[in-house]
This record gives C-alpha cells, sequence and structure tokens, in this order.
C-alpha cells in the first residue's frame, strides 16, 4: 500500500516538473521574442495608422486647376495566393497585357519575372511604381489579377502625388510641398489644403499587409480646402510665352514679368523663366519676389517726386546735362546718349531717361541732407519689407548716410537706382501705387478658400500706404510717364489704340567692378500701367544679361510688355468704351439692302432701333433711328420693268429675279455694284441679266 503511494507522488512530482519546464520555456520564448524579435511580438497586435486627409486644389482666378492632387500607386504582387493550376493556364495572357499596358519589358520577360517568382512563392515582390488610377484599373482586369486581392495577389499602395495641369506655367508661385524646402502656394496654405488626417485600425497578417479593423476610435479624414489664386491663366500663358521667345532672342539667362490689378492688387500673372545649361528655359527661382538687384533708372520715378514732394522744383524747372557727363568726386556720370542733352527741362531729363539730369538735380537739393531723402524713400514704401502670402528672403538694401557703406557719390548713384536693392515685385508695388492715385496696396496671390464649391474665407484688398505721395504729384509726373512711350526711351512700343504710362531701366550689373566693355552685363527692365488715362493693370518686364539684339530696356523688356498689354487689352472689354445705339448707327452705312426679315433680325441682335416695315424687299436709310423703306421692287418687276438692284444682296437679288423668268449670271460676292440691264429696261421671260457684286 505504501509502496503504490510512493509511487503515485512520484508521477505527481514528474508532471509537475515536466510542467514548470513547459511553463518556463514558454516564458524564455516570450522574452526571446520580446527582447530580440519585438517585430514578431507585434505582428498580431492592432495598430492605429494615420489615413492622409485628400489635399485641397488650387484653382486660377476663373476655376482652372492650377494644382491637383492624382493618385499614383506602387503595385506588389503576392504570387503565394495564386492557384498553381490557375497560374499556369493564364500567366502567359497576364504577361502580354502587362507588356502592353506598361511597354517597358516583352512578354517573354514578364513570363520570366512571373514564373522566378511563382516558384519562390515571392509575398510581396514590385510589379510597378507610379502606376496611374487609369493604369490600376486596368490591372484589375487582367488574367489571374482580376481573381482579386485575396486570390489574385494584387497589391496596390497609394502614394501621394501633386500634378500641375498646366506645366510650368506659374509653377514656382503654385509652388510644391516636399520634406525640403517647401515653396510658392503649396508652403504658404499648407494647413489649409492639408485638410485632417483620420485614424484606422488596422492589424499586420503579414509583410507589408494590412487589415482594417473595426473600432469606435476610427476617424474619417477631412478633406483639405480649396485656394482659389488671382492667376489669370490666359494671361499667364501670353506672358510665359512673350518672356520665353524673348529670352532666347535675345540669349538672356533668366526673366520675369508679373501683373497687377491697379485697385485690387490681384497678380494676374507672374511668370519666372531661366535658361539651363542645355539651352532649355524653367521656372526653378522666383526672381519677382526672391531676386534683390539695383533697379536702375526705373527708381527715377522715386526720385522725381521726391523732388516735387519736398517742394525743391518743378518738371518745367531747367537741367544742364552738360555733354552728357559729369564728375561727382572721383567718379564720372555719363549719359546712355554721346554728347549729352544739354540743357533740358527736369521733365525731358525723366523722359530722354539722364543719367546726369536726374542725379545732380537730386544731389543739388538732397546733397547736404541725404537722410531728407532717405526718409522720402521709405515713405514711398520702397525700403519696406513687403508682407506677401508667399514666403520670401528679405535682403532689401537701402545705404544710409553716416554708415560705412554711405559716401559722397552714393546719392547721385542712388538717385539713378544704384547703391540699393529692391526686388521687381517691390518696384511694381511702387509703379502701382502711382496708378493708383498714391495708394499702396499688397500684392494679392490668392483671392478666395472655398470648401465644397462655397467660398469660406474671402481675401480683402490690403492698403499697405494710403498715400506715398501728394495726388497733385501724380497727376504732374502721369504725362511725362505717358510721354516716355509717346517720345521717349519707349517709344518703339507706342500704338494708336490705348496709351502706356512707364519708365525703362538698364542696369549695369556689377557697377564699379571696373570689368572691361567685352564683359559687361546689363539688366533690363521696364514697368508702367496701362491704359495710361485710367490705368487698370501694372506690370514690370525684367530680363537679365540680354546678349544678342540689344541690351536697353526699350528694346529688350519694352516689346514684351506690349506684346502682353496688347492682348490684355484686347480680351478686357471693361477696357473698351460702350458704344451707344447712335453711336452703332452711324458706323453702319453700309447695311445691306436686301430681306426685309433678314436686316430687321440682324438690327434686332445688335439692339438698333428702327422703323419697320411690312414690305418683303427693303432698303436700309440712315438717321438719328435706321429705317427701312420700301424700295417698290417688286412692283417694277410685276411691270417687266427692271429695278435698281444697287447695294442689295447678291443672294437676294438671284432669289427674286429668278422668280419673275429672268435668266441670272453673277460675279463677285457682296452687294451688287453692276447690272446690265439698267433700271426702267423691258424684259421678257427668259431675258439675260448680268450682274457684279463686290464685298
Amino acid at each position: 500500500m505504501i509502496k503504490k503511494k510512493n509511487k503515485t507522488n512520484t508521477s505527481v512530482i514528474f508532471m509537475f516538473l515536466v510542467m514548470c519546464f513547459i511553463a518556463v520555456v514558454i516564458v524564455v520564448k516570450i522574452l526571446y521574442i520580446q527582447t530580440l524579435h519585438p517585430q514578431v511580438s507585434q505582428i498580431s497586435v492592432p495598430k492605429f495608422k494615420k489615413i492622409k486627409a485628400p489635399r485641397g486644389n488650387i484653382f486660377s482666378d476663373n476655376g482652372s486647376l492650377l494644382a491637383i492632387s492624382m493618385p499614383l500607386y506602387n503595385v506588389h504582387l503576392d504570387l503565394s495566393v495564386i492557384d498553381d493550376k490557375i497560374f499556369e493556364q493564364e500567366y502567359r495572357d497576364l504577361a502580354a497585357g502587362l507588356s502592353e499596358l506598361f511597354k517597358d519589358k516583352n512578354q517573354s520577360e514578364y513570363q520570366l519575372f512571373l514564373t522566378n517568382n511563382k516558384s519562390k512563392n515571392s509575398k510581396y515582390v514590385r510589379l510597378k511604381n507610379k502606376v496611374t488610377h487609369n493604369q490600376l484599373n486596368i490591372l484589375k482586369k487582367l488574367p489571374i489579377l482580376a481573381l482579386g486581392k485575396n486570390k489574385g495577389g494584387l497589391i496596390a499602395e497609394q502614394r501621394p502625388n501633386r500634378e500641375n495641369p498646366f506645366g510650368i506655367l506659374a509653377k514656382r508661385t503654385i509652388g510644391l510641398l516636399r520634406n525640403s524646402n517647401p515653396i510658392g502656394l503649396e508652403r504658404a496654405y499648407n494647413k489649409t489644403l492639408s485638410g485632417s488626417d483620420g485614424l484606422q485600425l488596422k492589424q499586420k497578417i503579414g509583410k507589408n499587409l494590412w487589415r482594417d479593423e473595426p473600432s469606435e476610435l476610427n476617424l474619417n479624414p477631412q478633406a483639405g480646402s480649396d485656394v482659389i489664386s488671382t492667376i489669370d491663366i490666359d494671361m499667364q500663358d501670353v506672358a510665359q510665352k512673350a518672356l520665353s521667345n524673348a529670352l532666347i532672342h535675345h540669349d538672356a539667362d533668366w526673366g520675369t514679368v508679373i501683373m497687377m490689378e491697379v485697385k485690387s492688387g490681384h497678380v494676374k500673372l507672374i511668370a519666372n523663366l531661366k535658361k539651363n545649361e542645355d539651352g532649355s528655359l524653367d521656372e526653378n527661382y522666383n526672381h519677382a519676389i526672391a531676386k534683390h538687384s539695383e533697379p536702375g533708372s526705373t527708381f527715377k520715378l522715386a526720385s522725381i517726386l521726391s523732388g516735387i514732394e519736398d517742394g525743391f522744383y518743378s518738371l518745367e524747372d531747367s537741367v544742364d546735362t552738360e555733354n552728357g557727363t559729369y564728375k561727382f568726386y572721383d567718379q564720372t556720370m555719363r549719359d546712355s546718349k554721346k554728347g549729352g542733352y544739354g540743357k533740358i527741362t527736369i521733365g525731358e531729363a525723366f523722359v530722354k531717361s539722364s543719367n546726369v539730369g536726374i542725379s545732380k538735380i537730386t544731389n543739388k537739393f538732397y546733397k547736404h541732407n541725404p537722410e531728407l531723402f532717405i526718409d522720402r524713400i521709405y515713405k514711398m514704401g520702397l525700403c519696406t519689407p513687403l508682407d506677401l502670402e508667399l514666403p520670401y528672403p528679405n535682403s532689401l538694401l537701402v545705404k544710409r548716410p553716416g554708415t560705412k557703406q554711405w559716401s559722397g557719390v552714393t546719392l547721385p548713384w542712388m538717385s539713378i537706382g544704384y547703391s540699393l536693392r529692391l526686388t521687381p515685385i517691390h518696384m511694381l508695388a511702387f509703379y502701382n501705387a502711382v496708378a493708383n492715385n498714391g495708394v499702396m496696396v499688397k500684392p494679392l496671390f490668392t483671392s478666395a478658400i472655398s470648401r465644397d464649391g462655397e467660398i469660406v474665407v474671402q481675401n480683402e484688398t490690403k492698403i499697405i500706404n494710403p498715400a506715398i505721395c501728394a495726388k497733385s504729384s501724380i497727376e504732374k509726373i502721369t504725362p511725362y510717364l505717358i510721354d516716355v512711350i509717346d517720345n521717349g526711351t519707349a517709344k518703339s512700343i507706342s500704338n494708336p489704340n490705348y496709351k502706356i504710362a512707364g519708365k525703362t531701366g538698364t542696369t549695369l550689373l556689377g557697377y564699379g567692378n571696373n570689368s572691361e566693355e567685352s564683359q559687361k552685363k546689363y539688366q533690363a527692365s521696364f514697368v508702367g500701367f496701362f491704359p495710361g488715362e485710367n490705368p487698370k493693370y501694372s506690370c514690370i518686364v525684367v530680363v537679365s544679361n540680354p546678349k544678342k539684339n540689344g541690351f536697353y530696356g526699350g528694346n529688350v523688356a519694352a516689346p514684351i510688355f506690349k506684346e502682353i498689354s496688347d492682348k490684355v487689352f484686347a480680351s478686357d472689354i471693361s477696357l473698351h468704351h460702350v458704344i451707344t445705339s447712335s453711336q452703332l448707327v452711324n458706323s453702319l452705312p453700309r447695311v445691306c439692302n436686301g430681306n426685309t426679315n433678314d436686316i430687321s433680325n440682324a438690327l434686332e441682335i445688335l439692339n438698333v432701333p428702327y422703323n419697320s416695315t411690312q414690305s418683303k424687299w427693303s432698303v436700309v436709310v440712315g438717321g438719328d433711328q435706321l429705317s427701312l423703306r420700301v424700295r417698290k421692287i417688286r412692283d417694277d418687276l410685276k411691270n417687266n420693268k427692271i429695278p435698281n438692284l444697287s447695294g442689295m444682296v447678291m443672294n437676294d437679288i438671284v432669289f427674286l429675279l429668278e422668280n419673275f423668268g429672268l435668266n441670272v449670271t453673277i460675279s463677285g460676292k457682296g452687294k451688287v455694284i453692276y447690272q446690265s440691264l439698267k433700271k426702267g429696261e423691258v424684259f421678257n421671260h427668259g431675258s439675260l441679266i448680268n450682274i457684279i457684286a463686290s464685298l
């Protein structure tokens, strides 16, 4: 009995030790997994994954898409889930479909790719990256892959992708969101465009394979809002082409164009092009807002306005430009015209862009108090950073009296646009203020934020400076800005249709480096506004280092301005005078005689009043109102007499005469100018009449 009991105790102890051993093994295994292979321990633990919110779009002012998120996919295959028999039957057809779709390998190469990976039962082999949504839809219909993810093995992972439908048009301003140095509107409005990301509980079921799991904490993503820019895509296209052609024609390094609406500050176009090493052009730097350089003669407007504002002179006062040269201490100021202009008015010195004239009067009145000149420049907003929506480097440079940078020659050279550094958009904002009767407005690149098609934020015009100078000063200088185009340095762009007001600029880059003439580099510019009498748009053009076909602002930058302004003027109905009914009547002396219904329909479409008649055939007679007077054409024909057909439309004449039995031969198009049978002649059935018409 005792022996049996001892045997039972031994069995229990043995079982206990076995269980303890198993428990120790399990604990050790768990610790091993958690410490050395934590990823294995987490494979089945659900995790919350961020679901990226759809990014909002960027639109032009008329609703055209400038930036849109278009999904791309990285596609992989899990060949382990594909039935061997199905694979053997259909992999050749699948290879043929892949070859036709992607066109990067032939069918045999794709067959080898598929069979090799199938033999290994590869679970996550890359098929293709950057697959479009349309390509993915085709993939899902191919043999084997059409069976779905679990049987066909197709794994598609969406990747972020942003596209600009208009290519390089305003590309730098629209911008790019990237990990390093994001730019443009994409950066400035990133939070608005991004929306709110969602959360989804997912469980890992294999390498790079996750399954959605239900959870009360799952959160749907909220799409980002849309940004409506001020860019007019048609204007932008015109500017881009004009600038591109000019850079090629003049073999220039880079160029920029900006156009603003005078009252609102809306930037309607902003083009930045730079020549690449291979000669192609691209938008790879925003010169318009980030390039700080000496503006040259376009700055002379600020110098002239300063003197007028401080009451030192009027534009009718005279200045002696000498023989085109004048020495300030050890440096000589020169005019572009050899021999100079002699003694002229200050206004003429501005129109002719005389360096000597402008620098002499500025130095004369501000030499002993240069701080007054600098203060005036600051009041005009030229030295104050613009708080733009787009981030840009602030490297403005305006030398101050009393500093190491200031010398006796700084003032005269600053008066003609040297010894300071400004951006093109700074100069444009200043000229825009002149066009706006002294009110400086902030350049705006966006007009609104919208969500689901509804405006949620409206960007209002922001006034930077309510008066850069007195309106009277602007009224005095504006005729001279127009005269720059009519009779001055930009007379090549004068036209009879509308007035342009502006100023040319030709800057010697690296001035003071005493470079050889053959090595000198120039920057050509033109900035102005139109129409000159009632400006709606302001625009600046800058072209750097033109090496062929001239380098002056008047023959390099100004023609670009005109090409753009001509097309904008032609397309903007608001810039044209409204024609009254009476004016329209007087402008239509050649309304054709003929069918009454045709004439009255045309006049009704044109909204021209007229006195009607019941007759089928009429003659148009002008007056305060158009009247349709009956010509007794039918009565004459009824009596077998030829009527006066002069001025009638050819189609009506042929129809009418043939109805009365006449044989008609015609030559020409338009209105009747000759008839072989004269008025009053008697005709018979079948008589021949020759008709000549002309437009």
